[in-house]
């Protein structure tokens, strides 16, 4: 019952992992995630009959230790990206804020460029009273 309990709780886990990190393609991602469990079933049971525990001890150990430097390179790739997805959004939104000015400060330009012909009609037009 507890190794049952164990597997189900860590295909949770893997599951959500590969879901968060592989949005666009989880079809590929949860694909690939099995090929590569089925793969370690296959290893694990040809090593199974040729060495003895001490050594199957090590063995899982080694990749026990191996899996966890991946999955902190990981963590560590995956928040260097949203980071600079963060920077990103922030620059953007910084350039549009720039061209919304620059929009501003063209309609000014041309507003006092119109008002400066009007006066120059205005001065032209002679008004006499009667």
């Amino acid at each position: 019952m507890h190794n049952y309990f164990q597997l189900f709780t860590g295909n949770v886990y893997y599951t959500g992992l590969y879901g968060t990190l592989f949005r666009r393609n989880k079809e590929a991602a949860f694909s690939n995630y099995r090929l590569w469990e089925s793969v370690g079933f296959v290893i694990a049971y040809a090593y199974s009959t040729h060495l003895c525990a001490r050594m199957k001890l090590y063995v899982q150990l080694t990749m026990l230790v191996g899996g966890f430097l991946l999955y902190v390179s990981v963590e560590i790739h995956h928040l260097h990206k949203i980071r600079r997805q963060k920077e990103k959004e922030k620059l953007a939104a910084e350039q549009a804020k720039q061209n919304q000015l620059d929009k501003e400060r063209q309609q000014q330009q041309e507003l006092e460029e119109t008002d400066d012909e009007k006066d120059d009609i205005d001065d032209e037009i002679i008004v006499t009273h009667l």
